[in-house]
């Protein structure tokens, strides 16, 4: 089974997303800022981290940076926003991300950047 780390600190979204994944076969670990996120993908090791931009105690760029720092394989990461910043998109490609998404975003969609990233 592949493991999920969403790093989002609106709980709801992220509550309601973890069953979506789960019941799409996936376990899934939840993070509600930027350190929890870092300490959370350390002790879990997951095969795809979502990752919100705007955070408490950092943000998803950080987030990104630090578990490719110090996972020692790589764990691709899909961005989720808010945000309307039009330089994000680009920041994040820049980045490393596999996806971006603006939300709100079809779930459906996200669902299928997620199993064509995990090969499935």
């Amino acid at each position: 089974m592949k493991t999920i780390l969403i790093v989002e600190d609106d709980q709801n979204l992220a509550k309601g997303l973890a069953i979506r994944l789960e019941s799409s076969g996936y376990e899934v670990k939840i993070a509600q800022d930027a350190v929890l996120g870092v300490s959370t993908a350390l002790r879990t090791a997951p095969d795809l981290a979502l990752l919100d931009i705007m955070l408490p105690a950092g943000n998803g760029f950080t987030v990104a940076d630090r578990i490719q720092d110090l996972l020692p394989k790589e764990t691709p990461f899909i961005f989720l926003t808010a945000s309307k910043q039009p330089d994000l998109r680009k920041k994040a490609w820049l980045a490393g991300a596999v996806g971006f998404f603006e939300k709100p975003y079809d779930t459906d969609e996200l669902l299928s950047s997620i199993k064509n990233t995990l090969g499935e």
